[in-house]
């Protein structure tokens, strides 16, 4: 049985779990605060716990103002898309949300184009463009008059832009990246994501009420922070080490298919017949790219 919870896929497959159940939990979360503070909150809380784990392992110096500069470059493209999360979970769908994210490796790749000179093939472009259309299907709820008559959803255009900001995180952080351990790294990405939090946010942070905050509402945080962020992390360092990259990332298209059975078994029901041709275009082409 231990061989099975120290098992790279079995690690990734809890990985699809843990993020799909995130975007249910983010959607229970949004009617608790405004969703600056409530990415705050993530934040924060995940900086004193990864701190907890960094520190007393690595050699942990005060960054430079160049340092700085990049950790700051960094986490930008984080808090915005925790923020589009958040925020796009108010007018949407976890399902629709889930489906959006399996597109984020393809903008990492036409980041990685311009950052990193990286090349793309005509055919994989090809494949983009398929995984594109795929998203823009179910964000267009099945309709092609919903995309002539601009009819879209103001969550999943937030969401979109937030995945645009996301896909900048891989390339950049390789771009940026000056030697030190990654879990440092993340650690000063997070802090530094705090501090532009805490910028924005200001007084809305004053505001909170923390007697309006019941159990549900700790846990749900502590899922975020503990299991779709600190958790993952370190299932994706190891596991990593175990296989090729291009394995390790395919199981981010098995999210939307976790959510869907997520979204069953709480009673939300199935998602109607119309997207079903988008989520399996977006899922097919996605996976077939990084395949590729």
């Amino acid at each position: 049985m231990k061989n099975n919870y120290s098992n790279p896929h079995f690690l990734m497959l809890l990985y699809t779990v843990l993020v799909s159940g995130s975007f249910h939990i983010g959607h229970f979360l949004v009617n608790y605060m405004d969703s600056t503070v409530l990415t705050f909150v993530r934040f924060l809380m995940g900086s004193v716990l990864f701190g907890i784990y960094v520190f007393p392992r690595y050699e942990v110096r005060v960054p430079s103002p160049s340092d700085l500069a990049r950790y700051f470059a960094i986490s930008a493209s984080m808090i915005f898309y925790f923020w589009a999360m958040f925020e796009a979970l108010r007018y949407t769908t976890p399902l629709n949300t889930a489906i959006t994210y399996t597109v984020v490796p393809l903008f990492s790749a036409v980041y990685g184009i311009f950052l990193l000179k990286e090349r793309v093939s005509l055919r994989n472009f090809i494949v983009l463009l398929a995984a594109m259309f795929g998203a823009m299907w179910v964000i267009i709820d099945g309709s092609p008059s919903r995309l002539v008559e601009l009819d879209f959803n103001k969550g999943d255009i937030i969401f979109l832009i937030g995945c645009l900001c996301i896909g900048l995180y891989s390339p950049l952080s390789k771009k940026l990246h000056k030697g030190e351990p990654m879990p440092v790294l993340t650690l000063w990405t997070m802090i530094t994501g705090t501090v532009w939090l805490l910028l924005i946010a200001n007084v809305k942070i004053l505001e909170i009420n923390i007697r309006l905050l019941d159990a549900a509402f700790f846990a749900g945080v502590a899922y975020i922070t503990v299991f779709a962020t600190i958790a993952t992390f370190f299932i994706v360092q190891y596991s990593s080490k175990k296989l090729p990259v291009s394995k390790v990332m395919s199981y981010i298209y098995l999210t939307p298919i976790f959510v869907i059975i997520i979204q069953t078994v709480i009673g939300k029901g199935l998602p109607h017949a119309a997207v079903i041709p988008g989520i399996a275009t977006s899922v097919i082409a996605t996976f077939y790219f990084l395949r590729s």
